[in-house]
């Protein structure tokens, strides 16, 4: 039989080498000929990832027989997404193969149901992922923390307060310390708090 592998990680963090070694063993072991290895770094449920639109479209020219990936998960998450996929790859005549759990004989009653089950469990699994992260995010506010991008701390905040005082526009602050404008602007209210406090203390002095 020949084989597709596929892996699939959602970030850098990740690493697909643990994916990999496990199914090219899986192919020896088992008599594969291996057609070609896909690859991708992105979300389960984004079903326009570069390697999988590859091995989608080769699996429709039947350029092998089998589809094998580590989990289900790796393929798609979302149930209807995952149907769609099912329903391809029968129309190509080409199996999946999961490490986990076997060959899917997705043309049988029962192996229908035992995609279904699965898939939905995928989805509840991403779903509970999902509700986990915004209760975290909304924990982390609650708190205080500050959530988004990192402040730079190598902003010369005193020359900029020296030139808005001098009568310099924002535009031409950033052309001159090439800073993007965007940038200045996150402190902005920290540079008109000194323009005021310098204000004041000159007058009071």
């Amino acid at each position: 039989m020949k084989v597709a592998i596929y892996v699939r990680v959602s970030t850098k963090k990740q690493d697909e080498t643990n994916q990999l070694p496990r199914l090219r063993e899986i192919a020896k072991n088992r008599g594969f000929e291996v057609f070609r290895e896909y690859s991708d770094e992105a979300s389960a449920k984004d079903s326009n990832r570069p390697g999988w639109q590859d091995l989608m479209q080769d699996a429709k020219e039947h350029r092998f027989d089998a589809i094998l990936v580590t989990k289900l998960d790796r393929v798609m998450r979302s149930l209807v997404q995952l149907n769609i996929t099912m329903m391809n790859l029968q129309s190509y005549n080409v199996k999946l193969i999961c490490a986990d759990i076997g060959e899917i004989d997705f043309t049988t009653p029962m192996g229908k149901v035992q995609m279904q089950i699965i898939g939905a469990i995928a989805e509840w699994e991403r779903e509970i992922i999902v509700q986990r992260t915004r209760e975290g995010i909304e924990a982390r506010k609650a708190k205080g923390v500050h959530l988004g991008r990192k402040r730079r701390d190598d902003i010369p905040i005193d020359t900029i307060v020296t030139l808005r005082i001098a009568g310099n526009s924002w535009k031409s602050i950033s052309r001159d310390l090439r800073i993007p404008k965007t940038t200045l602007l996150r402190r902005r209210e920290e540079v008109e708090n000194l323009i005021s406090n310098r204000s004041v203390k000159e007058v009071s002095e």
